[in-house]
């Protein structure tokens, strides 16, 4: 066990004597910080909780979000059905888990245009484990096609195409 895993370890108390080799700013700084309370109580994290919290927008909490994922900060898991949202990547110099998925995320939002729930992240995040990232993004693209953007409908046609046995590569072709 790792020192920052061990129950003596105050993990708030390092982020903020460490501060000014994280190279984040205090939006993140206080992300970072909520992240970690909301994971040690157990309770459920959104984008609007932590828009509330901060007293900013919902669109910036994303930015933020996306801006830790790409310094390597945040990635995120799923664990009992539930999003978690992990920083064990300002601990340690290589993250692990499954990296935020910016670009599937950030393609749905641009599609939605709006940002994403949290449940809505974590059923696109589900979709994208159960039948490949680049087959979600097909699917996304056929509703964008036919103007019902919604992820029932979504995973609806993920169904569809999985029940005829169609690869990703007939997909990509057209055939349906």
């Amino acid at each position: 066990m790792s020192l920052f895993h061990s129950n003596f370890f105050n993990r708030r108390n390092w982020i903020l004597e460490n501060l000014q080799t994280l190279h984040v700013n205090a939006n993140e700084a206080m992300v970072l910080l909520l992240l970690d309370y909301f994971n040690e109580i157990h309770m459920m994290i959104s984008h609007e909780i932590i828009a509330d919290k901060l007293k900013i927008k919902v669109e910036e909490v994303e930015e933020i979000f996306l801006s830790l994922s790409d310094k390597g900060y945040l990635s995120i898991e799923m664990k009992d059905g539930n999003i978690f949202f992990d920083i064990e990547g300002i601990y340690q110099k290589e993250t692990k888990g499954m990296p935020l998925s910016s670009s599937l995320l950030e393609t749905f939002e641009y599609e939605f245009k709006r940002p994403l729930s949290s449940y809505e992240m974590q059923r696109i995040l589900e979709m994208a484990s159960v039948y490949n990232e680049r087959r979600v993004i097909c699917a996304l693209n056929e509703a964008v096609v036919y103007e019902k953007v919604d992820l029932n409908y979504i995973e609806r046609i993920l169904i569809s195409w999985m029940n005829k046995g169609l690869s990703i590569e007939d997909i990509e072709k057209g055939k349906r």
